[in-house]
């Protein structure tokens, strides 16, 4: 999912350093049997299933102990700077939103949301050339500010009065304090404090016009738009919107709520590309 993502090999390199897991050697290859490949699908799993680098590390050892020499097994990846802070923290995204998360209903509520936001912002950034994992872990959260919220208000059948809905609008700014302070990602957290701003300066928390708006701010409140529109039947929506309904509101809205050139590489973007099967709650 992006250049910070360990490859297979990096992943048996990493198995080896960790945990002693030795793969026999001939004529200076490494040759890999079955059971290697067993490993390998199984951490791939785990990976989609968003589970972080250490919790798989653990359940490889105790899933596949044959290749195991004793040895202390590391914390510390080689991975991006903003992954080791994350795992020395003692928490990654995904384990942040479920310790946040009130209850099962409210990881219903928004895990399937916040993986699919996670996803398309991904794909727009890799698209206008400004990927990078902040991105990614910033879609991630962009609601993390709402699970410290009531839930009869998250909850709510009807329309949500103007107390509510400012007391909702938080949320942006409470998701900003709760990255950078306990995740200490700065980037990361000004793109969650961005993702209800709008191009015509209307928007929340702080009401930034335009290019005031850091673009990858711009991309996930596209996402998070699009996706609430085609799959959220929850709150007060009555229906949601097919793929070409929700293109043309977004389109409607472009130059005024959203980065009109970013709706258009979205829109093309969205021909070719599909949502994963798994991001998809049954409902």
């Amino acid at each position: 999912m992006g250049k910070n993502i360990l490859s297979v090999e990096q992943w048996f390199n990493e198995l080896e350093k960790k945990l002693g897991y030795s793969i026999p050697v001939e004529n200076d290859e490494k040759v890999f049997d079955e059971e290697d490949l067993k490993v390998a699908t199984f951490i791939a799993q785990k990976r989609e299933e968003r589970m972080p680098f250490s919790e798989i590390i653990n359940q490889v050892k105790e899933r596949f102990p044959l290749r195991h020499e004793e040895v202390e097994v590391e914390t510390d990846f080689n991975s991006s700077e903003e992954e080791k802070t994350l795992y020395s923290s003692g928490h990654d995204p995904e384990n942040l939103f479920y310790e946040i998360a009130q209850d099962n209903k409210i990881i219903q509520m928004f895990k399937y949301h916040c993986l699919r936001v996670m996803f398309l912002s991904s794909t727009l950034a890799k698209r206008v050339d400004c990927y990078n994992e902040d991105i990614r872990i910033a879609a991630m959260l962009h609601d993390i500010g709402k699970m410290g919220l009531s839930k009869d208000i998250l909850m709510k059948s009807d329309k949500l009065t103007e107390l509510e809905f400012t007391i909702v609008q938080s949320h942006s700014h409470i998701g900003n304090v709760i990255v950078r302070k306990h995740l200490g990602l700065t980037n990361a957290a000004r793109y969650i404090r961005d993702h209800h701003e709008r191009w015509d300066g209307t928007g929340y928390p702080r009401r930034l016009l335009g290019d005031e708006i850091t673009v990858q701010g711009r991309i996930i409140s596209i996402c998070d738009a699009f996706d609430t529109m085609v799959f959220d039947h929850g709150t007060y929506k009555k229906y949601t919107l097919s793929y070409e309904e929700a293109f043309k509101e977004l389109e409607r809205c472009a130059w005024k709520q959203f980065d009109g050139n970013l709706v258009k590489v979205f829109i093309d973007m969205m021909e070719v590309v599909k949502i994963p099967d798994y991001m998809i709650q049954e409902l």
